[in-house]
Formats: C-alpha cells, sequence, structure tokens
C-alpha cells in the first residue's frame, strides 16, 4: 500500500473537516454507542480516538481515524506505543460504509500489521520519512496511527 503524503500528520492538510467525521460518527447507531467524548490529535498523535460499546455484549473497543484521510481501524486500548489492532465488527462496517463515499478505508489486523517497504513510503515528505526512521516503525499500523511528536 503506497501511503499518501500527510499520512503521518506532518506537513498536513486534511482531507476532510471535523464536521465530516462527525457526520460518520452520528451514523453509528444500535447496537453499537459511543461512550465518551472524541479524544482528537494532539502534539504527539495523529489520529482522532473514539471509545464505541457494543451494547449487548458490552464489549468496548476504541476506533481510530487518521488526522488527515479518512483511515479507519479499531483497538483494543488506546494505548499509544502498544495499539493492539482487531477486526471490525461486519455490522459497524457496514454502518460506516453507508456513511461516506469511496473516500473511507477500514483497515483489517493483517493490512495494519504489514511491514512497510522503501517503494510503500516514497510519496511521503522528508519530515515524515525523518520520523518514520527516528521512530523505527516498521508496520503500516505505526505509520497510519502514529504518536510521534
Amino acid at each position: 500500500m503506497k501511503l499518501q503524503k500527510g499520512v503521518t500528520g506532518f506537513d498536513a492538510t486534511p482531507s476532510y473537516t471535523i464536521d465530516d467525521l462527525k457526520e460518520i460518527l452520528n451514523g453509528i447507531k444500535s447496537p453499537y454507542s459511543k461512550t465518551e467524548a472524541v479524544l482528537k490529535p494532539n502534539d504527539s498523535s495523529n489520529f482522532y480516538q473514539i471509545k464505541i460499546k457494543q451494547d449487548k455484549t458490552k464489549q468496548e473497543f476504541f476506533l481510530l481515524v487518521n488526522s488527515t484521510y479518512l483511515i479507519f481501524a479499531c483497538v483494543e486500548k488506546n494505548r499509544c506505543f502498544d495499539l493492539n489492532f482487531i477486526e471490525f465488527p461486519i455490522d459497524l462496517i457496514t454502518q460506516l460504509k453507508a456513511q461516506v463515499n469511496s473516500s473511507l478505508i477500514l483497515l483489517n489486523p493483517k493490512e495494519l500489521n504489514k511491514r512497510m517497504d522503501a517503494p510503500d513510503l516514497e510519496l511521503l515528505g522528508e519530515t515524515e520519512l525523518k520520523q518514520i526512521k527516528y521512530w523505527k516503525s516498521k508496520i503500516l499500523g505505526e505509520i497510519v496511527f502514529n504518536c510521534f511528536d
């Protein structure tokens, strides 16, 4: 997967607005609910975090959204340097895809744990490449959902 310039959050102009994201998140319906406020990207993370609860099973997980592109992933816990990616529930995929056009990307654990090679990174900016090298990021998930500062 060739990563697009700005995916790390450095020197990036978001491809969507916060209102776009709110509209997508408002489309999340039963059996899911958002249990806390949306945690926004900050000086040391490049992604939004939304705590989701499956109302029937009471299972909780986090939905991550890249701050530059509409790239989504699910994790068990929101520990920045210990992101354990999990599969999207099928019905949540259906809800998310109903809200947006083809610009939405939902990544599964196999994709997120894929090792990135030089050709995958060739579109990134110089600052992004320096950060990836400094933080020793090797897999897609560590680059798309990072805690570089």
